[in-house]
């Protein structure tokens, strides 16, 4: 009686502490709230709106905020190491001198403005000696190994159906507007764009002293317009079965003799039997179009690729040209500081070395194990909603658990860096580029017919994103988003599971979204679902592709809910993950306020504050046509509108403007 008394007692004295302990301060604190804006008509306004109407967009930038746009000040750290390593002599051939050399080739203005064009001027010759079909195709198979990429968008991956094996893929390519749509749309905007990129091409021939630009870029635009009538929409791309076509070289060579697919292997030196033609009727209308279209207009479709591809390495007007395009395109008004143009080409073209001064510079190691211990509760939380799921059966729930832990988690860095086999001047900016891209095909090309490099990497360590692949069933994170605000080590938990945790929560849904969940635990095309569950699955989905073709930006902007259903799955899924796996954590847990918010207040709002984003209309209008991600005020409002708990902790009411009754509220993961 003695003890139990005494065990009481200390339970009242603890109850009786924690009711009267102080709030804690944050070092991560929320400021400018509207409260005028309640939580349930517009959460994204609620925490974002103040921040929204006070911050400028740079004259320079189409966008401000996190996500994508976190990469401008990114830049500048990159830009921090490049003109540091630029400015002194390193040996030959280390990471310091190539990034370096290759920065002040690019830096130096002077000499690319006395240069003009005539770097490029040999390959425009190269192309005015062309006389037949045949020798189109042999000039546009040798700028293939160049990286000048026309009409032929080839690339090495695993097959899709055996993951263990890379196969050549061929999909559909040959268009400089940013979408097929566009070259069919007749509203006001679209028909802007239109003639501001024919614009840009005519410029770019006037650059280069090729007369009738006007006329010749007509032409271009022509002959464009017919490929663009051949490809599948963005809608249509995202059916994986449909867009896998194994073909044999020998049949394919057959039906398309004008692009002669085995010559272009032969003339490629590559070996292959067969290749997965993503989409074959823009390769039957290309190889049509070789013979209807006069050889004369494929000579300057070719000048004009090759210039719209190599513009940005030749003298400074041929870059303002492509600025003024993108004026439109874009709504950007004010061309970037060189220096910060020079930033992006060397992570474009030297990534993975730049990457590695990056990570030794910027990167905090501590981070990578706390990050890593975030993947494996929340990979805990997962597989606990996946047992709880009422639509789905025990034998498919095995086969999903088993995916879920086969997945491969990468972060930080890689593992082994790539290394670039290339001899980079100080003063030779575009034959740099060209060398580099050289460089790109033979690295990408010596894996055909061998194992997938599962050390590679598909975006550099610096870039702010994360991703998750199919084919090897892994999920990615780089150092530049593991920063503030997805995650800072000073944190707390709701702060760092409402930011990082949910992109981690919405990187392993991927791997059940309509296409991840097409895929086996190995990375193969390979069904697992029992044919109820699949049913369920589609139903559900088709759900959440009408509640966000109903959501509008821009006033009357409709999203494209078939376009974007993989990635508002995976936000859904992934806010509902992290959230569980946040109230696995002792703040989780427990009411203990801080600078006056409850820890599940903190959770909601961090997720607010990660899509932070403010863009130019020009911008946005050219984001829903062409991005399967939704802005991201619908990052924020679609799934907080289906998720109860987010109802419970800001007490959602009906008549709030986002309220939807438990029947509307959709639950897929």
């Amino acid at each position: 009686m003695k003890y139990a008394f005494t065990v009481a007692l200390a339970a009242i004295l603890l109850v009786s502490c924690q009711e009267e302990q102080p709030e804690k301060p944050s070092k991560i604190a929320f400021t400018g709230i509207s409260e005028s804006i309640k939580p349930g008509d517009n959460f994204f306004e609620h925490v974002n709106k103040t921040w929204y109407d006070t911050i400028k967009i740079a004259d320079d930038q189409v966008g401000v905020g996190s996500y994508s746009f976190l990469n401008i000040p990114q830049r500048q750290l990159l830009q921090n190491i490049l003109e540091e390593v630029s400015a002194t002599e390193h040996a030959k051939g280390t990471v310091e001198q190539k990034v370096g050399d290759f920065f002040a080739s690019g830096m130096d203005t002077a000499t690319l403005n006395q240069r003009g064009y005539a770097p490029l001027k040999p390959l425009l010759d190269e192309i005015d000696g062309i006389s037949t079909i045949k020798e189109v195709m042999t000039f546009v198979t040798e700028q293939i190994t160049k990286g000048n990429n026309s009409f032929m968008g080839l690339r090495v991956a695993p097959d899709n159906k055996n993951s263990q094996m890379n196969i050549l893929h061929a999909s559909q390519s040959g268009l400089g507007l940013p979408d097929r749509d566009y070259y069919f749309k007749t509203d006001e905007p679209t028909l802007k764009i239109q003639n501001a990129y024919k614009t840009y091409l005519a410029t770019l021939f006037e650059l280069s002293e090729i007369e009738n630009g006007a006329e010749k870029a007509e032409t271009v635009y022509e002959i464009e317009k017919q490929l663009a009538e051949a490809h599948k929409t963005r809608i249509e791309r995202r059916n994986i079965q449909a867009n896998y076509n194994k073909l044999a070289v020998i049949d394919i060579t057959s039906s398309n003799p004008n692009i002669g697919w085995e010559m272009l292997l032969k003339d490629l030196e590559l070996e292959a039997d067969s290749i997965n033609v993503r989409q074959p009727d823009y390769y039957d209308k290309l190889d049509e179009l070789l013979s209807t279209v006069p050889v004369a207009d494929w000579k300057t479709y070719l000048k004009a690729n090759s210039l719209t591809n190599y513009s940005s390495y030749l003298s400074v007007p041929f870059e303002d040209a492509l600025f003024e395009y993108n004026k439109v395109l874009l709504g950007q008004s004010q061309q970037q500081p060189r220096a910060q143009i020079m930033a992006q080409q060397v992570d474009r073209q030297l990534g993975f070395a730049l990457g590695q001064l990056y990570v030794k510079r910027y990167f905090d190691e501590a981070a990578k194990q706390r990050v890593l211990d975030l993947v494996n509760n929340l990979q805990k939380a997962f597989e606990n909603r996946m047992s709880q799921l009422d639509w789905m059966s025990d034998s498919t729930k095995t086969k999903a658990k088993e995916k879920l832990y086969a997945i491969t988690k990468k972060i930080g860095y890689p593992d082994v860096w790539r290394e670039y086999d290339v001899d980079i001047a100080r003063d030779q900016y575009f034959e740099n580029v060209v060398a580099l891209q050289a460089n790109n095909y033979a690295y990408n090309v010596q894996y055909l017919n061998k194992p997938p490099n599962k050390d590679q990497w598909g975006t550099t360590p610096s870039t702010v994103t994360a991703y998750y692949n199919p084919s090897l069933n892994e999920i990615v994170f780089p150092a530049g988003i593991l920063q503030f605000p997805y995650f800072d080590m000073a944190a707390d938990d709701a702060v760092n599971y409402g930011g990082i945790g949910m992109v981690i929560g919405h990187e392993l849904t991927h791997a059940f979204d309509d296409n991840g969940s097409q895929y086996d635990g190995e990375g193969n095309l390979k069904n697992w679902w029992t044919e109820s569950d699949l049913e369920k699955f589609k139903g559900k989905t088709q759900q959440l592709i009408d509640r966000y073709s109903s959501f509008t930006v821009l006033d009357t902007v409709h999203l494209k809910g078939a376009m974007t259903i993989g990635e508002n799955t995976a936000d859904n899924g992934g806010i509902a993950i992290a959230y569980d796996a946040f109230k696995l954590t002792q703040q989780g847990q427990d009411t203990v306020k801080i600078d006056g918010y409850t820890p599940d207040e903190r959770f909601f709002m961090s997720i607010a504050r990660i899509w932070r984003v403010k863009t130019r209309d020009e911008f946005m209008r050219n984001y829903v046509n062409t991005n399967s991600h939704s802005p991201a005020i619908w990052r924020v409002n679609g799934p907080l509108m289906n998720f109860t708990p987010f109802y419970e902790t800001f007490d959602l009411q009906p008549g709030d403007e986002n309220y939807k009754t438990e029947e509307e509220r959709i639950k897929i993961w």
